[in-house]
């Protein structure tokens, strides 16, 4: 019997089954197993179609040599056109080399990976960033260009992509001299920009001269020509009270200004014509420093109105999208939108790559229905869940506000769009709403723009003076110039911290932002439930399992803490993870599904 059970004991400790007899019979030989399918791969998505006038685009291109100034206007899919190209010609055109925004780095290799299955991408967005061979695409922005052009140069590209290359309108600027200087080593170039022309025809014919030719091949249609099946765009002019103090500092203000140039400029000057035209550019001019405070004072005295009109669009159930200019502003804004219970997400220069991502995704998704926005806001993003888009502020140019317009009136939107100006009569926004329609006005003669509707409101907007919390009005800039809150501190080890829940009501999302920022939290992505938001700050796989628990930080603010793993526990989750994603074709990263890269070296 002994002898029996050890001969089975090793038997099943060398993976050899041994066949059991039944009721003193033969054994019977045990059925073979069938082996475990492996699991299917989710099919990768398909590649976007291109659109007959996009089809047009890509063949210009090509009876070019793929030197083109491309200038579809915002909305048109310059990038499809440009990523199908490469795609069609990877043997002539890879390696390429594109340049664009910072905001718009992670956009640009989404576009890549979406419209070219397989591509290899390489991303050197800051100095340090190496430069490795055997890639199709290498993105980089505007400032890493100009630091390292010889390295650019010395890679051999084949052809240069200038996304927004009107960044380029000054000759003397470093990184138009870095474009030139690379340019002259490629063969093939395309530049592309909504808005060729800013300000004046000389910024058209300087990016003209990066081909070294006096009429390069360019091709420009609008919107409105190309796809008319985008519902139209009007814009409209809304008139609104500011509150009496906001007023009386403005005035104040403009009393020591017009002091301060009547006995400065005569000092300099002995022509009093001279005096006159100096006045005018002086008061035209964007940098002074007197002017900017004048332009932050009566962006803060439309803060009532601005939270007015978005909470009469809210209770339509209408999403909308709000561009400022000035921080202060923008943070005030969205303080007194907290008070009123409206919740909402902010992109602005300071944003990171993973914030920005997450507040562009919470307003797609319909987690929030305000989407704020700076001037960093302005490129690369879709938001076409919104049909109305609010400027708190107007810009100097209109190309700058046309570019912000189309965020929201792009290729997909299928409702008609307006756009609102608030506008405070007798101040600064008469003297910059002059300048912006006569840009419009040369920019229209010169390569042409659409007919859009414009009406202006008859009546003033003060239905803010009802709300007991607009009421009382703002704070004054010279009374608080940041708008500061005072935020509770964050534990020091910002690796215990799993998100923060809070109400917004009383904290303002993008000041919470701000100040996770400046404690090395990073914002991984943001979460409502009603007025309750939740900022996520670290994966709960970085977590020892069952430690994470709730701590209150201050009245209104939630910490969810735990245990972190140690670097060789992280470590051995995140490749279980990475495992796991890769098997069910899931990027670790975005947590989104990816398309499986099948194809070699050239051959896309």
């Amino acid at each position: 019997m002994k002898k029996a059970r050890l001969k089975k004991a090793k038997a099943w400790s060398s993976g050899v089954r041994v066949p059991r007899k039944r009721n003193g019979g033969a054994a019977r030989a045990p059925a073979p197993r069938k082996a475990k399918a492996p699991p299917r791969r989710p099919p990768p998505p398909p590649t976007p179609a291109l659109r007959p006038f996009q089809r047009e685009g890509v063949d210009f291109l090509a009876e070019h040599n793929w030197r083109v100034l491309l200038a579809d206007a915002p909305g048109c899919g310059k990038t499809g056109q440009v990523l199908t190209a490469i795609k069609e010609n990877v043997r002539r055109l890879c390696p390429a080399l594109a340049v664009v925004p910072a905001s718009v780095v992670q956009n640009w290799r989404n576009e890549a990976e979406m419209w070219i299955p397989g591509v290899r991408v390489q991303i050197a967005a800051d100095v340090n960033a190496p430069l490795e061979r055997n890639h199709h695409l290498t993105i980089t922005t505007w400032d890493v260009l100009a630091s390292r052009q010889e390295e650019f140069i010395d890679y051999t590209y084949r052809l240069l992509v200038a996304d927004e290359a009107h960044y380029a309108k000054n000759p003397k600027a470093q990184r138009t001299q870095a474009v030139e200087a690379v340019a002259q080593s490629v063969d093939h170039m395309l530049l592309l920009t909504g808005t060729p022309l800013v300000n004046t025809v000389d910024e058209l014919e300087v990016l003209w001269g990066l081909f070294g030719t006096e009429n390069p091949p360019m091709l420009r249609r609008l919107l409105e020509d190309v796809a008319p099946d985008i519902p139209a765009k009007k814009r409209v002019t809304l008139r609104v009270e500011i509150p009496d103090e906001i007023l009386h500092e403005y005035r104040e203000v403009v009393a020591l200004y017009e002091q301060w140039l009547e006995a400065y400029l005569p000092k300099i000057m002995d022509d009093p014509i001279d005096v006159e035209a100096a006045a005018e550019r002086a008061t035209s001019s964007e940098p002074l420093s007197k002017l900017t405070y004048l332009r932050r004072i009566i962006g803060r005295g439309k803060i009532p109105a601005a939270v007015a009109w978005t909470l009469s669009m809210i209770k339509k159930g209408e999403p909308v999208v709000i561009f400022g200019q000035y921080t202060d502003v923008l943070d005030l804004l969205g303080q007194y939108l907290s008070k009123l219970g409206v919740t909402y997400t902010r992109l602005d220069g300071s944003s990171s790559t993973e914030q920005r991502q997450a507040s562009v995704d919470a307003f797609r998704s319909g987690q929030v229905d305000v989407f704020i926005g700076s001037r960093a806001a302005a490129e690369g993003i879709t938001l076409v869940r919104a049909a109305n888009l609010l400027f708190l502020e107007r810009w100097w140019t209109p190309a700058a506000e046309e570019q912000a317009e189309d965020r929201i009136r792009r290729l997909g939107q299928k409702r008609p769009t307006t756009i609102w100006y608030l506008h405070a009569d007798g101040t600064l926004d008469d003297r910059i709403t002059d300048i912006v329609e006569r840009k419009r006005a040369l920019v229209a003669q010169h390569i042409g723009t659409a007919t859009i509707e414009h009406q202006s409101s008859p009546e003033t907007l003060s239905v803010w003076r009802k709300i007991k919390e607009l009421s009382k009005g703002v704070p004054l800039v010279s009374h608080n110039p940041k708008a500061a809150l005072d935020l509770p501190p964050l534990p020091d080890n910002e690796k215990i911290v799993h998100s923060v829940i809070f109400d917004a009501t009383r904290w303002p999302i993008d000041a919470l932002q701000r100040h996770l920022r400046r404690n090395r939290y990073r914002t991984r992505k943001i979460k409502r439930q009603n007025h309750v938001m939740q900022i996520i700050v670290r994966s709960t796989t970085g977590f020892v399992p069952n430690t994470i628990r709730r701590v209150k930080l201050a009245e209104g603010i939630i910490l969810e803490i735990g245990k972190p793993l140690n670097a060789a526990d992280a470590a051995a989750r995140m490749r279980l993870v990475r495992a796991e994603r890769k098997r069910r074709g899931v990027s670790v990263l975005t947590n989104r599904k990816v398309k499986p890269k099948v194809l070699r070296a050239k051959r896309l």
